[in-house]
């Protein structure tokens, strides 16, 4: 199969790069073994001047995967700005008397992504960050709660998409876009490898600790170097988690992400659990509930998000699907309702305005997990094409992945590697199954810029046979323009 792909590639190479001509040869790569019965649109595009370079079924409706996270970073940069810090704020309710607080703390949630995470450059570790907020509750002359401290996660509408696979759901990467994320939304969890292939892999613990989470085990131990096969199923809110798949038979301790089963609670809860080290003790549990309305609320201390283009660097370089959704609900506050619908007609509102066709536009969420998403190649094209002009355009070319990217993670990070592509290339790639796609920014040869955008699906090839295709493809670009 990767050697009918390279037979088409030589035949491409072999020929001159006129347009009309470069989209003949396309067309004969895509009768390629293991593209041939697939649907691929391809958009090249000048940059600067809008040129076709070269294209096929450009307008084809296809599942995009996650490269649909250029939309909401793109629109976040244009409509919030590069620089734009988000706000967690600490309030309580209630009188103090004689040390005692006769009411309830709240943290309340304004969909910070970075709010304790170990990934967003600057953002603070959660511990010196309830170190400040301890502190301003000693200062407030708190010594004693008579009541509890509650996470607030009102500003946002807190849900996945219903669209999202259950084999999903429960993992980090599936992770609840709450407005009060804290710990990136995931935690780790443990297991011991088994000595023999096939036996049960034991849990371990996880990492923060999350009270009341218990597991019912099915994972195995898997051959060596199998990496990470395992899953967690768990609806949100849901403290009973069942565990299949394997994990690796090398090392004495492997590690798998879940997401936290409500990110809001398990924020009052650590919080809770903090001030109880520090001296400040409550007399009810930690619970999920929203600040009431009215003046009666004091404000403690807030604390703000790195600059929102450090958010944007990680959901593009990690392509981190947690930070796309919180993104999109910002946006959506930006309309009056932090929703996923909101948000999605803010990002539409945004691509109409330059110059994407959005009247098939089928978005159902923001980070491209769901299978029924519709998008054309030629929408990402166009809208690479607008953002080159604008002002935040460095912001959001950093944040896109180069060939060795140290910061990116996955398959994408070693396309172009050792070649030209290494100081010219910036992409955003996504995969499904059966679904591969790439978009970003070439510099050629010749001190063009083109914007690119290839998304195939029900392909049969190798994922590897894919990247390589696009890489020579990427390569024949570089050196024909």
């Amino acid at each position: 199969m990767k050697t009918c792909l390279t037979a088409a590639l030589l035949i491409l190479f072999a020929r001159s790069l006129h347009a009309g001509q470069f989209d003949k040869e396309i067309k004969e790569m895509a009768s390629a073994s293991g593209i041939k019965n697939s649907a691929w649109g391809l958009s090249v595009k000048d940059a600067a001047t809008g040129k076709t370079v070269a294209e096929l079924a450009p307008r084809m409706n296809l599942v995009p995967a996650s490269i649909l996270k250029v939309f909401v970073t793109a629109a976040a940069l244009d409509r919030l700005g590069p620089e734009r810090r988000l706000t967690t704020r600490l309030y309580y309710d209630g009188k103090i008397s004689n040390g005692f607080l006769n009411g309830n703390i709240y943290i309340k949630g304004g969909g910070d992504p970075s709010l304790g995470s170990q990934l967003v450059k600057g953002a603070l570790p959660l511990d010196d960050i309830f170190k400040a907020w301890a502190e301003a509750v000693k200062a407030a002359g708190i010594n004693v709660l008579n009541g509890a401290v509650a996470g607030d996660e009102s500003a946002f509408e807190s849900v996945q998409p219903g669209s999202w696979s259950w084999e999903d759901i429960g993992n980090y990467y599936a992770a609840q876009p709450s407005a009060l994320t804290v710990n990136d939304g995931l935690y780790k969890l443990y297991f011991k490898p088994a000595d023999k292939e096939g036996g049960e892999a034991a849990v371990l613990r996880t990492e923060p600790y999350i009270d009341g989470l218990k597991f019912e085990n099915h994972m195995k131990t898997g051959p060596a170097g199998s990496g990470d096969n395992g899953y967690i199923f768990a609806f949100p809110g849901q403290y009973q988690a069942v565990l299949r798949g394997s994990i690796p038979r090398n090392g004495a301790e492997f590690a798998i992400k879940g997401a936290l089963p409500d990110p809001a609670f398990f924020a009052a809860q650590s919080f809770s659990y903090y001030l109880a080290k520090a001296g400040v003790n409550s007399n009810k549990k930690p619970f999920k509930g929203a600040l009431p309305p009215g003046p009666g609320a004091v404000l403690l201390t807030e604390t703000a998000s790195p600059p929102l283009k450090n958010v944007v660097r990680v959901t593009n370089k990690r392509s981190f699907n947690l930070f796309a959704e919180l993104l999109l609900r910002q946006l959506g506050l930006g309309r009056g309702a932090g929703t996923p619908d909101s948000g999605n007609a803010a990002v539409k509102a945004y691509l109409a305005e330059n110059g994407v066709e959005t009247s098939e536009l089928d978005l159902e969420d923001a980070c491209g997990l769901s299978p029924r998403n519709k998008v054309k190649a030629e929408n990402f094209t166009d809208l690479l094409k607008a953002v080159y002009k604008k002002k935040y355009y460095p912001e959001f070319y950093e944040s896109l992945v180069y060939p060795g990217d140290p910061d990116a993670t996955g398959h994408v990070r070693n396309l172009g590697k050792g070649t030209p592509l290494e100081k010219n290339l910036r992409l955003k790639s996504g995969s499904l199954n059966g679904v591969r796609s790439y978009t970003g920014y070439l510099k050629t040869k010749k001190g063009r810029t083109l914007v690119f955008t290839s998304i195939i699906n029900n392909y049969s090839a190798p994922g590897a046979s894919m990247d390589k295709l696009h890489e020579d493809l990427l390569l024949r670009l570089y050196h024909g323009n």
